[in-house]
């Protein structure tokens, strides 16, 4: 046992391997930081009416920051999607449920376990999604969205939304 509790903590084989062991430098921060910009970019241009041209350019881009095998994951829901094909679909799902959206970061934490966004919404739901059922109503929501990144492939496993709450 040493005075350091951080050690500690550190040695403990709970956090072996584990994101809170691996050290980040200026450049992976920033690879991580534009990562996710670039991905965040191209969806806000689907936030607004669009061609299907338009569609398959913007999730080109949204999804080559995710690994072949990445997932999206609705926890709350219970719902998954393996595989670039299905994130697509998961967009596709997602975009056409919501409309109008416009997204306020509330919280932006980006490390080199990868990016927590917590952020607020409105939109008017389209269709039923997540547990949202007010088809035709406007929807104030809060969002807790992980994008874990994985180092050596320089990308990000998938999204997992924690919670969608009402604000």
């Amino acid at each position: 046992m040493t005075n350091d509790p951080v050690a500690e903590l550190l040695a403990d084989p709970r956090f072996k391997g584990s994101p809170i062991t691996w050290e980040i430098t200026p450049e992976g921060y920033d690879a991580i930081r534009r990562t996710w910009l670039t991905h965040v970019q191209a969806e806000e241009v689907l936030f607004k009416p669009y061609t299907e041209e338009v569609f398959k350019a913007q999730m080109n881009i949204m999804l080559s920051v995710f690994t072949e095998d990445c997932v999206m994951e609705l926890v709350q829901a219970g719902q998954r999607w393996q595989g670039r094909e299905h994130a697509a679909a998961f967009y596709r799902l997602f975009l056409s449920s919501i409309l109008d959206m416009a997204w306020v970061p509330q919280v932006l934490v980006i490390g080199p376990q990868g990016v927590l966004d917590v952020v607020n919404m409105t939109g008017t739901l389209a269709k039923p999604f997540a547990g949202l059922t007010e088809v035709g109503k406007t929807v104030h929501l809060q969002w807790v969205i992980s994008f874990p990144w994985l180092p050596k492939e320089g990308k990000f496993k998938g999204e997992t939304i924690y919670s969608i709450r009402p604000l």
